[in-house]
This record gives C-alpha cells, structure tokens and sequence, in this order.
C-alpha cells in the first residue's frame, strides 16, 4: 500500500531533494526517477525528526484525582514520494504537528523539513472524493464504490458500506470514498478523504513513477491549499470595499 497526506509547493525548485542529516534530523534519499516520457523526476525516501507528543500523568492525593499535562519530545520517522521540481507536490505517510520553533511555517511535520531543504513555503491540502469519482464516470471508466461518506447538517456523517454504497451518493461524498477503478489498464483500489489524506490499496507493487503519474494525473486536479481565516477575512475585506468604492 502507498498512502499518505498531500502538500503542495508553492512553488518548483530547480534541484531534486538531497541527503541531509545533523543531529536530531535527516533527510534521506533512495531513489529518484523519471516519469511523464522523462519529463519530470520523482523522488522517494525517508525522513526523520524530532516531534512534541502531550502525555497525561495521573495520580491521587488523597481522594482526589490530579492530571497533569506535559509534552516530551520524541523522535519520529516518515516515509515520503514527492516531485518538487516538476509536479511541486509532496505525499508524506505520516504528520505531526511540528515543533513550537517551526510552528511559524503554518505547516505540519515532515513537511516543515521539506521547507528547510527548499527554501519555498509548503502547504497541506485537502481534496474533493466526489470530483474524483465524477471524474471517473466522465472518463466512461469501469468502477465500483465500497464505501461513500458524507457530512450533512454541520456535525452529523453519514456512511453507506458494500452493497449499500451507491455511486449516486459517491458523487456527493465531501469526507471520503473507497472505491475500484479502471486507469491506465489496470484496476486501481484506492480511498480518497476531504482531509488530504488517500491510500492505494491494490496494486500492491506500483513503481515509484507509476504512482507519480497516477497523482498528477487524478490527484492534484482534485487538490487544492484551503484558504486561512486570515485570508478569508482579507478576502471578504476586499469586497466590502470594492462594494463601497462601486
């Protein structure tokens, strides 16, 4: 299985990802090939740091009960596929939130290191399940949903499993869908959730550069970086004085 969260460069760079390591994080590279009839290159390897993780000590004084809080630092590993020259997306198999120093970044770890070793600003994304599967009705491609998820009514979500999952309500899915599809000759299982996140169940033993394509090709056109409450509040902003000026 290949699976992992979705972030975006703001923009490429010129030079592939390096090995880098000092003492409390590395950046290793095992592969790098091209993909796209040797167009653009992807990477793959394994990166590693150190993460805050918040643990609860409970004891008793008395009869009462005392909780207290305190965050320890731990050393983390992630695997991660990424284009960075070409395709400026990464996919990282694990995040975490990043350490009080890199909190600035706006971004969880390990991409935090990726902006380190760039030099560009790296954003997480979130992603649309019902595009994707109404991209692959458009395609006139062979496909079956196992499982469709939606939210309705603010806070309450709604899963229809197996037999239940119909392709009428895949086509609405905003939290996530499970499905089998038909791409580039060969069936492709796989689910695809609002958060970012997406896991290839089958095949098992996809090539580097054949997931590469399979991202660029039907990932990234159902990506894209969620706007902030800043820039929603700038955003809106601008209007109302576009109003007043009109």
């Amino acid at each position: 299985m290949i699976a992992g969260q979705l972030a975006f460069l703001t923009e490429t760079v010129d030079e592939p990802l390096e090995n880098y390591h000092d003492t409390q994080r590395a950046l290793h590279v095992e592969s790098a090939v091209s993909y796209l009839d040797d167009e653009l290159t992807v990477q793959r390897g394994t990166v590693g740091g150190r993460v805050p993780k918040e643990e609860e000590n409970v004891s008793m004084d008395g009869h009462m009960i005392e909780i207290e809080r305190d965050t320890r630092i731990r050393t983390v590993a992630s695997e991660w596929i990424a284009d960075v020259t070409g395709g400026g997306w990464i996919v990282a198999d694990r995040t975490h939130a990043p350490r009080k120093r890199d909190e600035h970044l706006e971004v969880d770890w390990p991409f935090t290191e990726f902006v380190k070793r760039t030099g560009v600003e790296i954003k997480a994304t979130v992603l649309s399940p019902a595009e994707f599967v109404r991209n692959q009705r458009d395609a006139d491609r062979d496909y079956t949903i196992e499982m469709a998820s939606r939210e309705f009514n603010g806070d309450d979500v709604s899963i229809q499993w197996g037999q239940g999952a119909m392709k009428k309500d895949a086509i609405k899915s905003d939290v996530g869908v499970a499905l089998t599809t038909l791409w580039n000759g060969e069936f492709v299982r796989l689910v695809v959730y609002g958060s970012g996140y997406f896991a290839i169940w089958e095949p098992a033993d996809w090539s580097i550069e054949t997931f590469a394509r399979f991202v660029d090709e039907e990932i990234v056109p159902i990506a894209w970086v969620p706007e902030t409450e800043e820039e929603e509040e700038t955003e809106q902003g601008t209007l109302e004085t576009e109003r007043v000026e009109a």
